[in-house]
């Protein structure tokens, strides 16, 4: 097993945070699986709702879309602070959304041109 690092899990919008240490060879994605099922706060989102997570560690994101998450924290180079110190992960959850028909797509309502004249 290779070198630990203690994550400090920062939820957005939220005022719970979480820590859990890991192994720099773990990847992105089995990281976000964790987060959802481990450490998930009940005052988020449900997951269920969740399409897929973002993290952002010293200024910039940490995995991203399925070839950025099959990467190590290693690989991802999670820049870490002192010894015996977490580092701090922002969570941002992308909610899932629906996607219109396309009925409903050339639907919308379209503005209409009013020629009022004011006396």
């Amino acid at each position: 097993m290779g070198e630990e690092v203690k994550l400090k899990l920062i939820f957005a919008n939220d005022p719970h945070s979480s820590e859990l240490a890991v192994p720099m060879g773990t990847t992105v994605r089995d990281i976000k699986k964790r987060i959802l099922l481990e450490f998930w706060p009940d005052s988020m989102p449900t997951v269920d709702t969740v399409e897929r997570l973002r993290l952002f560690a010293g200024g910039r994101e940490i995995g991203g879309r399925d070839p950025e998450d099959a990467k190590s924290l290693a690989d991802s180079k999670l820049s870490q602070p002192e010894k015996g110190m977490p580092t701090p992960v922002h969570v941002q959850p992308v909610i899932k959304t629906g996607e219109r028909p396309d009925a409903e797509v050339g639907a919308v309502a379209k503005p209409t041109m009013c020629f009022c004249t004011l006396l």
